[in-house]
């Protein structure tokens, strides 16, 4: 009996590395990003670009650096919000082609408004949660098919609620 026990836990222990090979130590996206912003109580719908880096810890976990611009001329001002955060991804991976997660970043919000060559700027802390589908092409390649994010800012002390959504294209690097 100790010799099959034996026997199973090599067998366990060997096919591990082979059961994480279907997951990418690395992620990299970029893409298309729109960002319907509450600007001290008027909604401004603002286009951009949407790029993170996320490595993957195993088949579940992992840490994603989030940085995204986007940008309006309501009126002849120039408006523009850019994010940097960090934080957690959970990412279900049970399906071969569709793979869904979820995120929560904490991180900086820079704004800036601009109108006749003056402008003013302020960085504030910004807190995001969402999630997206990536559908994969290859074993290096996948389709961002939709990412959303909740964004809150508290610029000039007031909170701002801000909904964001992107789509592009991952690429995967390294094996887990």
């Amino acid at each position: 009996m100790l010799k099959v026990i034996r026997v199973i836990a090599l067998v366990f222990l060997f096919s591990l590395p082979a059961m994480a090979q279907d997951v990418p130590a690395w992620e990299f996206y970029g893409g298309y990003s729109y960002m319907r912003a509450d600007l001290g109580g008027v909604d401004q719908g603002l286009h951009g670009w949407d790029f993170d880096v996320a490595q993957n810890l195993n088949r579940w976990f992992g840490g994603v650096m989030n940085f995204t611009g986007h940008y309006a001329h309501p009126g002849g001002a120039n408006v523009n919000v850019h994010s940097f955060a960090y934080g957690p991804r959970f990412t279900y991976r049970k399906s071969e082609r569709l793979v869904p997660f979820g995120q929560v970043l904490l991180g900086a919000v820079r704004g800036s408004v601009g109108y006749l060559g003056l402008s003013q700027a302020k960085f504030d802390f910004g807190f995001a949660a969402g999630g997206g589908l990536d559908y994969k092409v290859n074993d290096r390649v996948a389709i961002r098919v939709i990412q959303a994010d909740y964004l809150a800012t508290p610029f000039f002390k007031l909170r701002q609620d801000n909904v964001r959504a992107s789509a592009g294209l991952v690429f995967y690097l390294g094996k887990k």
